[in-house]
Formats: C-alpha cells, sequence, structure tokens
C-alpha cells in the first residue's frame, strides 16, 4: 500500500512539474511576443522619424512644384505612421500627449500644403520658414531617439521589465528609456510652445483644462479595472491596477490586462468619473474579412454599449485589415467636430481593438449654438464655382484661437477628388478645406 501511496505521490509531482513547466513557457512566450511587438514599434519610429527629417530637408531644396507635392505628401503619411507607432509602444506610465501634438499639428500643415495647387499658389515665406522650423525639430527628435534606440540596442533592454516595473511603481533597472522619452516630450513641449503649426479643425481641442472639470466621485483601482475589463472584447484577465505618474494633467489609472489567448492590452481611466481615456490592444489584425460598412457599425454599437450619445460616423481610413473611425456628437442637426473619438475595428472579426477619446473629453460640455445668419444657399456662393455639392450639414468647428464656430459643412467633388470644406455660417468665411481620402464615408 505505501508502494503504491509514493507512486501516487511521484506521478502527482511529475504531473505537477509537468504543467508547472509548461505554464511557465506559455508565458516566456508571451512576454517574448510582446516584447518582439514593442521592439518593432520602437524601431519603426525612430525610422519614420528619420525619413521625415530627410524628406523635409529635401523639400527644402527642391524647386520643383511636381517633386515637392509628393515630398511633403510623404510627410504627412509617416507622421500619420509614427502615431501608430507611439500608440503599440507601452507608454501609459508617461505623459507623451506634446510629442504626438506635434506629429499631428506638422501632417495637418503638411498635408494641406501638399493638397493645393502649388503651381497657382507657392509656398509662402512664412511656410517656407515653418517647413525649415519642422526640419530642424525633426532633427532635435531624431537625435533623442537615436540616444535611446542606441541604448536599448547596447544594453539588451526589454520593453515589457521597463513597463512592468514602472506600472508597479518601482524605479527600474535602467531608466535610460525613460529619460529618453522624457527628454523627446520636453522637446516636444517646446515645439508646442513656440506654435509653430495650426492645428487641424477637426482635431483641435482645448487645453487640458477641460480634463481637469470633469465631473464625478473618484474611483478605486478596483472601479477602474472593472471598468477597463468591460471594454476590452476578449476574455481578459486583469494583470496591473497603477496610478499615473507625476506629470500628467490629471490623475489617471492605467489598467493592463491579458486575454486567454495572451493579448496584451492596457487603458487609461481617469480617478474622477472613471472616464476612459485611451485603450488599445497589442494585436495584429489577420486576413480583413468584413468590409468597412460592417466594422462601422461594431464600432457604433461599441460606443453606444459604453455611453457614447449621438455619435455619427464622420471619417473612415483602413490600414492593412485595421479599419480607423472617427465618430463625432450630433446635437440636433448639428455636428460637433470637437466632440470627436477615434476608434479602432480589427476587419478579421470586427472587434474593437482601440480608442482614443482624450479630446472627446476635454471638449465635452453643453453647447447653445446660435440660429445661423446665412442660408445654406448664402453659403454656397463662396465654394468654387467647379465645385459639385454632393451634401450639405450644419456643423461646430473650432477656430485657430480656440473657439466654437458655426459652419456649414459641405462634401464637394470637381471631378477627381472630394473635398471637406467648412464655410462659416455668419460671415461667409472659409474656415477650412480638407481633401478626403477614398475611404472616407459621408454622414
Amino acid at each position: 500500500m505505501r508502494s503504491f501511496t509514493i507512486a501516487g505521490l511521484t506521478l502527482l509531482l511529475a504531473v505537477t512539474a509537468i504543467w508547472g513547466f509548461s505554464q511557465y513557457r506559455q508565458k516566456e512566450a508571451m512576454y517574448i511576443e510582446a516584447e518582439n511587438g514593442y521592439q518593432q514599434a520602437f524601431h519603426e519610429l525612430v525610422y519614420q522619424i528619420d525619413v521625415i527629417h530627410d524628406r523635409t530637408g529635401e523639400a527644402l531644396a527642391m524647386n520643383s512644384k511636381g517633386n515637392l507635392t509628393p515630398a511633403l505628401t510623404d510627410v504627412w503619411r509617416l507622421t500619420s505612421e509614427a502615431h501608430n507607432a507611439i500608440s503599440r509602444l507601452p507608454l501609459g506610465f508617461m505623459p507623451f500627449s506634446k510629442t504626438e501634438e506635434f506629429l499631428g499639428s506638422s501632417g495637418d500643415f503638411t498635408y494641406k500644403t501638399a493638397v493645393r495647387d502649388l503651381d497657382n499658389e507657392p509656398l509662402t515665406d512664412k511656410e517656407y520658414n515653418q517647413l525649415e522650423t519642422l526640419y530642424s525639430q525633426a532633427a532635435d527628435l531624431q537625435k533623442e531617439l537615436r540616444s535611446v534606440q542606441m541604448s536599448v540596442l547596447d544594453k539588451n533592454l526589454r520593453w515589457t521589465d521597463i513597463a512592468h516595473a514602472t506600472a508597479k511603481g518601482d524605479e527600474p533597472a535602467d531608466n535610460t528609456v525613460i529619460d529618453g522619452f522624457n527628454t523627446i516630450e520636453n522637446k516636444a513641449s517646446e515645439f508646442s510652445e513656440a506654435d509653430v503649426f495650426q492645428a487641424g479643425q477637426v482635431e483641435q481641442s482645448v487645453s487640458d483644462d477641460g480634463l481637469k472639470r470633469l465631473k464625478g466621485n473618484k474611483v478605486t483601482k478596483a472601479e477602474a479595472a472593472s471598468i477597463a475589463k468591460d471594454y476590452f472584447n476578449i476574455d481578459a484577465e486583469v494583470t496591473t491596477v497603477e496610478k499615473n505618474l507625476k506629470g500628467a494633467a490629471i490623475p489617471f489609472y492605467n489598467v493592463a490586462v491579458i486575454g486567454k489567448n495572451g493579448e496584451e492590452a492596457s487603458m487609461d481611466v481617469t480617478e474622477k468619473g472613471g472616464y476612459p481615456l485611451t485603450f488599445n490592444v497589442n494585436k495584429t489584425s489577420g486576413k480583413g474579412k468584413i468590409s468597412l460598412h460592417d466594422a462601422s457599425k461594431k464600432a457604433a454599437t461599441f460606443l453606444e454599449k459604453h455611453g457614447f450619445d449621438n455619435m455619427v460616423m464622420t471619417n473612415s481610413a483602413q490600414y492593412d485589415h485595421t479599419a480607423v473611425f472617427t465618430f463625432t456628437t450630433k446635437q440636433d442637426d448639428i455636428l460637433i467636430y470637437p466632440e470627436s473619438v477615434t476608434i479602432k475595428t480589427a476587419l478579421d472579426n470586427g472587434v474593437v481593438s482601440g480608442l482614443e477619446a482624450q479630446n472627446y473629453w476635454k471638449n465635452r460640455r453643453e453647447r447653445d449654438i446660435e440660429s445661423p445668419t446665412l442660408t445654406s444657399d448664402e453659403a454656397k456662393k463662396e465654394l468654387h464655382p467647379k465645385l459639385t455639392v454632393m451634401e450639405v450639414q450644419k456643423a461646430v468647428v473650432t477656430n485657430d484661437v480656440g473657439e466654437d464656430v458655426l459652419c456649414y459643412e459641405f462634401l464637394a467633388e470637381n471631378g477627381t477628388a472630394s473635398y471637406r470644406i467648412f464655410i462659416n455660417a455668419k460671415d461667409g468665411k472659409e474656415e477650412r478645406i480638407e481633401k478626403l481620402a477614398e475611404a472616407e464615408a459621408g454622414y
């Protein structure tokens, strides 16, 4: 009997050891996959800033308008790709909004310049100076990023170690990466203070003070974890919930989760009121199986489920097998562009994999909108006569000094391209023109 007991215990220990080793191997594989994703995103970011710097320098030397347009278009495309790379890095432990703001405003400037007819409207002296400033600022970011890259490579640093240590409030064994990114953010803050570029009309928001005016009771770590878990369309297990480090506009929690298939995800939730600022699932979408239209319906349902009321889709785009949509608040028959969110949806299964809602919460408020002075027909007279108007809609946008402006928004085309044009509903001023990408849809 004793020998059977010993044999049974031995077998149990062996099974336990095998199970434990299997769990360890799975966990190691998960960390390796996450680390590879972080490293790829970081090196892509370094490369994109390098090319932004190079292409901007080339544009400064160009005399041919035919070459200048594609050069500026490349810069605009690369700023978008740099945004995407940043979103895939575990930067919830540090503020990085100024760097993203710099990329956004730089992309908006180069895009607006590239889409116009440079033969009839060449670069002004002011715009040339702005391009020189962009070249100089890109060089500063390039220098700092390369410094961080060399440290990562020379010291074999792991992003997962840094993220986990910082999320727990510990001092990382080597804080070179954190110091480097803080330096980059400080540089970008200087760029922002210089106010070289004008922010995009739809994307422009009030200051971070808008977040400080959010209402609600303080939520606990457990409540923040519950809020975050409800957002993820994966069987998520919360791994860490940590309060943000000093330097952020308002206190928030960074919640990290992991899915049953090893998907890593994170979310920022405000301490006051429990408002979701961002969330992102670190997952590469498989081959697309659903249409942009179906993906937009899933995104709309997701937003409605989570309390984003009266939202309509105003922009759509596709990057590989991921759809990216902008949804905007609609008050009565007026679009409120400052209250917009960006949402990512995987085209393989329709699962929402990301949300950016900071500007929405910064700008969210009750608005008493005055009636327009002009009719839509009167505003239409301010458009170029060769444009054919397809749709018209009233919309609130933000002007250059951060004020709300009621406009008529015209979706128009000239036979070769489509545009979104905002005409001030009070004085007929052309507030903004946007060239629409092919994937974008009307409301």
